[in-house]
Parts: C-alpha cells; structure tokens; sequence
C-alpha cells in the first residue's frame, strides 16, 4: 500500500525539484524518474548520472539558485513535457532496473576476479 501511494504521490507532481548541494546517486530522483516525473536539480555528486540535462530534466550550475530558478521554470513551461515524461522514466528503466544493475555487478566481479592479484606483481 505504501509503495503504490508513493508512486500516485510522484506521479501526481509535474516536476521534482532536488535543491541539494551534495547527492550520491538519489533515491528520491530515481523514483521520481522512474514514475515519469522531470527532475531539477544541481550539476553536483551523481545528480549528472540520472538527470540527462533538457532530456529527462534540468542540471542546474551548481550552487547557482538562478539557474535553479531557471530550471524549473523551464521544465513546466516545456512544449515538449510529455517526452520529458517519457525520457525519464525510460533512463531509469533503461540504467537502473535492478536486471540491468544486477548483470553489471556480475561483470564487475568478473573482472575483478580475472585480474592478477596484487602480490603476485613483481616488485623493483
């Protein structure tokens, strides 16, 4: 129940605003992705890794609250909102799905393991 109010909840909006002046990869802009809403938010941490700039949403400059201003004035005023929609929620779907994540962690370990391990390297 929670989780299908959460997603009315996002759904419902028309832009996700992420005002944060650190972020790693977020939850909170994933899933407003994920339900198909634009996100703003600043250039910084993993912001760039889920927000596709005029794509998906708005990377604003980091720390500059105009262009932030900017941003969101831009997302709601867009003639072309519904590919916004669309491309957001086709990012975390085509990027984050958990088949997608999960055959990526497989091949990270796949080379991890197929390296030489550290003491076997020959030492000056």
């Amino acid at each position: 129940m929670a989780d299908r109010l959460l997603r009315l909840n996002k759904s419902a909006a028309d832009i996700m605003v992420v005002p944060s002046l650190q972020e790693n990869l977020s939850n909170a802009i994933m899933e407003s992705l994920a339900c198909g809403t634009p996100v703003v938010g600043f250039d910084v941490g993993g912001n760039s890794d889920m927000i596709e700039h005029q794509i998906n949403g708005y990377l604003a400059k980091a720390f500059d609250t105009t262009d932030l201003a900017k941003g969101i004035e831009w997302v709601l005023n867009s003639p072309d909102y519904e590919s916004l929609s669309t491309n957001a929620r086709n990012k975390v779907m085509r990027e984050f799905d958990s088949k997608i994540v999960i055959k990526k962690y497989i091949s990270l370990y796949h080379s991890i393991l197929n390296k030489e391990p550290f003491s076997s390297v020959t030492r000056a």
